[in-house]
Order: structure tokens, then sequence, then C-alpha cells
């Protein structure tokens, strides 16, 4: 199955789980379980991995474990082994999953539950009431937990472990072992209420995220301890959720590469894929999804359409797929569930040969999102307890990787992990980044200083990680404005100076841009010298205060007070500015613009972005909004690829045709440039350092490679 000598995930691309969330009240559930029945399905779909349930949520063993309870229905048949071995002869890799929750465990141990702040525990609130059992890793439900890895490890034969749910279960914990161990470590009680702005809310957080980082190493290195070959995965999904599970880029070093499931659209799996790329100590990264529309149905399966242009969005992306099954109760399988997904994984495969872990996707932008910024101001004040879940920025986020993916600009998503590749970006976004550290700011500034572009709005760069206000942007010599405030108005406007009208398509003073946020108050740097600022629009207020409950402009909107003839007069405040810093430029908003949906919004970004880009964008297309292309530079085969995915929000795709695409080629000479998997030979031009690809006609997925 693997190449000699490398890990089993480097050539896997084609995975499987089958989830077994299976009580045992009756016996009848799971009795027709059956591994050969299984394992030929598996082969039937064209699996090249399994990952095996060793458990489920509800903390019932597939297996003889000598200190849990083994599932009733089994009558003593040992699930794994029979299903590891049936794989194994099938030439599959075997990945034993293991799930950190256990109904079990909760039920058979009061004092390990996890307590939430209103001190109930989560078979009381969480999902589906009386369900979902979650013990915390702070009591001794931690070394039950490690002791079953270390009998599974010694028991069975495999290449990797994976552990499903291992995270804060969406809230602190207040329970005995938490309130203890935060007592020993800070001599204080752990706080109650959340306030972005208490150091001591803020050290809880950076505390519980510690915590859960410090777990997952003690998994990581008891693994490694006992079969150093084997992999350990870790489920990464909620880090998207935001700061109430805990992740860090700590966490993410536990596991070998990036895994989770989403249930998104095209948007959000490309930019979860980008997120997971930049995230994963390995590559491919693992995107999980359901054949069902998500996991709460149980017999409805997606399009063929649909899996296949998810399946393929992967593939784009630099990851690997895996398709998520659940087992019927009695323990059978729906065998066109396999049929369906053999089909797609047999077209997946015909591109295996041409795929390259070591490859580098080619991104000219990068959004950066830290885990610290993943918070709601608007939350301070609440319960710890709160719901629903928000996460600002990963919105904001989402919705500037939109803009890129429609004006066809390459982009990725980074975090802290990838600090030192800043300079093989031209731009930089910071969606209102609020929380950074100084190592941030010094890399911010140096890549800006190195001729760099940078994005940035509202409050970036404000808040340092300990919860601390800082007296000014962290950034503020970068921006070229200091921080005086925020708007009281909800609804905030930006009339374009004369010289960017061109940017603000259908905007002007008297009818300036729209933005359905508060704007923070900032003063522009004083003029002159070499870092002068340039006004790119001011703000202007709404004519009445939104939240005024007696007097308005207009019964439905608020529309604004007429803007000041001179926008770059003294007494106005600037909106956007653009500022010359060292050999690059940055350009700062004081309303988060990047957030806004409209075209006209979005026009505007990408203005933005290419002027800050200038003649550094290394890959263009024409393709329409629905085609996303991404670029890979194979630089030890010398050759790049071209990744092209058409996923249009109405499915079957309509076939796009006659679309192009040009890479910068920095001095390199093509030798062949060819369709895979045919190899056939595609049309091109060169012109300027510059080469042109032609596809004539893009159904789901294509690939071409460039060799010179």
């Amino acid at each position: 199955m693997n190449r000699i000598g490398t890990p089993w995930y480097e050539n896997s691309y084609r995975r499987n789980l089958v989830d077994m969330h299976i009580p045992d009240w009756d016996e009848q559930f799971m009795s027709r379980y059956d591994a050969d029945r299984y394992a030929a399905l598996l082969q039937l779909a064209r699996v090249d991995t399994v990952m095996i349930p060793a458990s489920s949520c509800l903390g019932i063993s597939y297996w003889p474990t000598s200190d849990g309870h083994m599932h009733n229905g089994l009558k003593g048949k040992d699930l794994i082994g029979e299903v590891i071995a049936k794989c194994k002869e099938a030439g599959m890799n075997v990945i034993v999953y293991s799930n950190f929750w256990s109904k079990w465990a909760y039920d058979e141990h009061p004092d390990w539950r996890f307590v939430s702040e209103a001190g109930r525990n989560t078979a009381e609130y969480l999902w589906t009431e009386g369900r979902y059992g979650v013990c915390c890793f702070n009591t001794s439900f931690r070394s039950f937990m490690l002791s079953q890895i270390v009998e599974l490890s010694e028991r069975y034969t495999f290449e990797g472990l994976w552990i499903d749910m291992i995270h804060w279960p969406y809230s602190p914990c207040y329970c005995g072992g938490c309130k203890a161990r935060y007592k020993f470590e800070t001599g204080g009680e752990i706080p109650r209420t959340i306030d972005w702005t208490d150091p001591a809310w803020v050290r809880f957080q950076r505390i519980r995220e510690r915590w859960l980082s410090e777990f997952a190493e003690e998994i990581r290195e008891l693994m490694k301890e006992i079969k150093p070959e084997v992999t350990v995965g870790l489920q990464c999904a909620s880090w998207s959720t935001g700061w109430i599970n805990g992740f860090t880029n700590e966490f993410f070093k536990q596991t070998d590469y990036a895994s989770g499931d989403f249930y998104g659209d095209a948007l959000q799996q490309s930019f979860i894929c980008k997120a997971l790329y930049a995230l994963s100590e390995n590559q491919p990264f693992e995107f999980m999804t359901s054949r069902c529309p998500d996991l709460t149905d149980h017999t409805t399966t997606k399009s063929q359409e649909l899996l296949r242009a998810q399946a393929f969005s992967a593939i784009t992306n630099g990851g690997a797929f895996l398709f998520i099954d659940a087992i019927d109760p009695m323990g059978t399988l729906n065998e066109q569930v396999y049929e369906r997904m053999g089909e797609i994984y047999s077209e997946l495969e015909a591109y295996e040969p041409f795929l390259d872990v070591h490859a580098k996707m080619q991104q000219d932008v990068a959004i950066y999102m830290n885990f610290e910024s993943q918070i709601d101001f608007a939350q301070s004040g609440q319960s710890a307890m709160v719901e629903p879940y928000s996460n600002p920025i990963a919105q904001s986020a989402m919705n500037a990787a939109k803009s890129l993916m429609n004006a066809n600009i390459s982009f990725g998503v980074i975090s802290k992990k990838n600090m030192k590749e800043l300079s093989q970006y031209a731009v930089v976004i910071l969606p209102d980044l609020l929380v950074v550290d100084e190592e941030e700011i010094e890399a911010f500034r140096a890549f800006v200083k190195d001729g760099g572009g940078l994005y940035a709005s509202k409050r970036s760069t404000l808040y340092d990680k300990l919860g601390n206000i800082r007296t000014d942007f962290g950034l503020a010599d970068v921006f070229g404005v200091s921080y005086k405030g925020m708007t009281k108005e909800s609804v905030t406007y930006a009339a374009p100076a004369e010289r960017f009208g061109s940017w603000f398509k259908h905007h002007s003073k008297a009818h300036p841009l729209l933005l359905s946020s508060d704007q923070a108050i900032v003063e522009a740097h004083a003029k002159g010298g070499e870092h002068e600022v340039e006004w790119i629009a001011s703000q202007v207020l709404p004519i009445v205060d939104p939240a005024d409950k007696v007097k308005f402009a207009s019964a439905i909107s608020n529309p604004p007070q007429i803007a000041a003839s001179d926008v770059d007069c003294s007494g106005s405040t600037p909106a956007i500015v653009m500022h010359k810093f060292g050999q690059g430029t940055c350009i700062y908003s004081a309303g988060p613009l990047e957030m806004m949906k409209s075209d006209d919004h979005r026009d505007l970004v990408i203005h933005i972005i290419r002027a800050l880009a200038g003649k550094r964008l290394k890959t263009e297309s024409d393709s329409p909004k629905c085609v996303e292309a991404v670029w890979f530079h194979h630089e030890a085969a010398r050759c790049y690829s071209l990744r092209v995915l058409n996923f249009q929000d109405q499915l079957p795709n309509i076939p796009v045709r006659d679309i192009s695409f040009q890479l910068h080629l920095q001095g390199v000479i093509p030798r062949a440039i060819y369709q895979v998997p045919q190899k056939t030979p595609v049309p091109y031009s060169i012109q300027d350092d510059m080469v042109s690809i032609q596809l004539p006609t893009l159904e789901t997925f294509a690939m071409i490679m460039l060799e010179y």
C-alpha cells in the first residue's frame, strides 16, 4: 500500500470511518456484525485506509477490554481484532479510533464528570439531553483513558491511533479536579463570567488551553513510547467554533496530521482545507465528512455530485478525503453507499500518481488568524456557559476568502505556526485580529518594512494575550493611525476621497459606503516625511444613532450625515488609510470592510488587495466564481501542478468552457504541459515570463502538469 520508507498517510487519499455509537441495552444491537462483510464493502468502495472504532462516544468497547465495558451485543466477539485482520489482508492501512467522550464512564463514576458553570453535567444539557456523557481529564478519568490506549496498543497491530472529541465540551469546566488544579497553580478560584478585558478571565483561558494541549501531548508521548512507528491523530474540527473548546497551535503539534469532520458549503470547505493545510504538521491533512447531509441523518445519502465535489475539493487543496458512514444498530451496512463511493474513489485513484505531499501550495495572499483572537467581545459579562458560540474573526476571515476566490486571487489561511513564512506572500490580511503578542507584531512590522503589503481592520493588534489593552495599536506605526476609541453607532459609513473614487464604484461623499458595524475612531499620524498617511475614505456617521428609540431619520434605514466637503480636513476622522512603511505598504480600515458581503464591498476589498500586491501576484485566471484553481510547486520533480475544481451551488455542475490560467514562471522554461491522468497535451502560450494555459472543458475536476 505504501511506498517503502514513507509514512502511511503520505500515500493515502481514500479513507473511511464507520461510526458505531450504538448502545447495548438491547442485546440484538451489533449482533449481526460481520467482519468479512465489513471488509468486503470497504474494498467495494476502494478504500485504502480504514478507521476502525475501538469505542464510541458512549464509551462502550468493541474489544475484550480488561477495565472498561465491552458491548453486550458482540457476545465476546473481538470486533477490532477481526476487522484489523480482514482489512490488513486486503492491503488497507488500519487506524484505531477511540473517543474521549464516554457515557459509560460518566455513569459509572459520577466524580469524573465534567461540570458546567451552572453546576450541570453534560447529559443534562449537551445536544440531545441524556445521550452524551463527558468526563474531565483533570479527574481519574485521565488515567483510565490512558490505560485503555495502552491495552489497545499492546493487543493489536495498526498504523495509527485517532482520538475523537478531544476538546473542552463547549464550555469551561468547574469540576473538583479543575478547581483543585487551578487553585494549586494560581492560588485563586476559577472565574465564572466571560470578560475579555479582564486579565483574570484571560489567564484562565490561557490555562485551560495549556491543560488541553498537555493532555494531548501525554497521549502522543505514551503512544510513541509503546509504538514509535504508529501515528497519532486528533480530532481538530471544533477549532473553528472558537475559544470555547481550547485549541491552540500547541495542540496541533501533538497530531501527526490535522484532521476533522465538517458539514458546510463549497466556501467553508475551501477555507477549512487551507487552514488545515497550514496547521498540519504533515501532509496530507484529512478532510472528513458524512455521506449523509450531517451526522444526525442515518439513511439519507448526499447526491453523487456533491460527494464527488467534496472529495475533489479536498484533493484540490492538498488533502485526503474520508467519508463517514454510520452502522445500523444491528451491525449492518448499506451496500449501495459503498458502490457509490467506489465510483468516486475510482475516479480519485487515477490522479494519485500525480499527487505529491511534498509539493508546496502557491498562495499570493495570506489570511492570518490566531487562536487567541477567536473571541467575541460582545459576550463579555455573560456566564461562561454562553450559547450560541460566536467566532467573529472566523466569519470575517471566511468572507474575505470568498472575495479572494471570486477574484481568482490565490490565498492561504495561516496562524502563528507560519510566522516565518510571511515573506512568501504578497499581501497579509489581519481581519480584526484583536489579540497578538510581541513576536507577531515584530513579524508583521518586518514583513511590511521589507516590502510586503498588509491589510488590517478595526481593532487589530490592540490587545495582548494576557487580556491587557495596549495604549495604542501594536502596529500603530505601520498603520499610520492611532486608536482613540470606538463609535457608539452600530451602523457607520465610509466616504471616498476623490483620488480613490474608482475603488468605490457606486458610492461617493454624498452617498458613502455603508458598514453594518461600529468603527474604530482613529487619528492619522502627522503628515510629512517618508511615512505620509493618505486617506482613502473618511468616516461618516448616521444622522441619528440607531440605538435611539425615539428619534430617527428614516423608519427602516439609518441614512448617513452628508460627508465633509474636504475629506482630508483635520476635523474629520479617517475610515480607510494607506501608509507607506519601509519598502512596503499598509492599508488600514477602521471598520470590518472584509466582513461585508455585497459586491460593492467585495470590489473595494479586491481593489485594496491588488493595490497592496502590485505586480507580485504569481497566479491569475479568468475563471467564473464557481471555479477554484490551486497551483502546487513540486521543486524536486521540477514541475508545477494545477488543480482545478468546479463546485457550484446547484448540482450537478454545468460544465465550464474555455477558461485560462496564468502562472509567472520566475525564469523556468516549460518542457511539457499536459492534463492527467491521460497525459493529454493542453494548449498554452508564454509571454513576458508568464505561461497561459487553456482548459477547454471543466466538469468537476481537472489536473494539469507543467514540467520544466
